[in-house]
C-alpha cells in the first residue's frame, strides 16, 4: 500500500513541477490531449485515481482524507462521464483561459499535495 501512496504522491509532484516549469507547453498539450480523446474515456483516469486513493488510505496517518479525495475523484468521473449542460467543458474552457500565473500557482498547490502525501504515509 505504501507504494501506492509513493506512486500518487511523486505523480502530483512532477505534475506540479512540469506545470511550473513548461507552463504554456503542459496546457497545450492538456488541452490536445482533452479534444482529442473521447470525454467517456477521459473519465477512465480519475475514476483510477479514486480507487488508487481508497485503495491506500489504509497506509497513511489520514485515510479519512484519502477516501474523500477518493470520493472527490469518482464524482468527477460522473461530471465527466455525463459532462451534464456541458459543464466539464465550460470548466475546461475557463480553466485553459487562465493566466501563467495562476498556472503555475496550480502546480506550487500540486507539489504542495504530492509533497504532504508523502509525508503522510505511516
Amino acid at each position: 500500500m505504501k507504494f501506492i501512496v509513493y506512486f500518487l504522491g511523486l505523480v502530483y509532484i512532477a505534475i506540479g513541477s512540469i506545470c511550473i516549469l513548461y507552463t504554456r507547453e503542459y496546457v497545450d498539450a492538456l488541452k490536445r490531449l482533452i479534444q482529442e480523446i473521447p470525454l467517456k474515456v477521459l473519465s477512465v483516469f480519475p475514476a483510477i485515481f479514486g480507487i488508487l486513493f481508497f485503495i491506500s488510505a489504509s497506509a497513511t496517518s489520514f485515510p479519512w482524507f484519502f477516501r474523500v479525495i477518493g470520493m472527490v475523484a469518482f464524482v468527477e468521473t460522473v461530471v465527466v462521464f455525463t459532462n451534464p449542460y456541458n459543464l466539464y467543458s465550460r470548466l475546461m474552457d475557463w480553466y485553459f483561459n487562465l493566466s501563467d500565473q495562476t498556472q503555475r500557482l496550480f502546480g506550487i498547490i500540486s507539489i504542495i499535495f504530492g509533497t504532504a502525501i508523502i509525508a503522510w504515509i505511516e
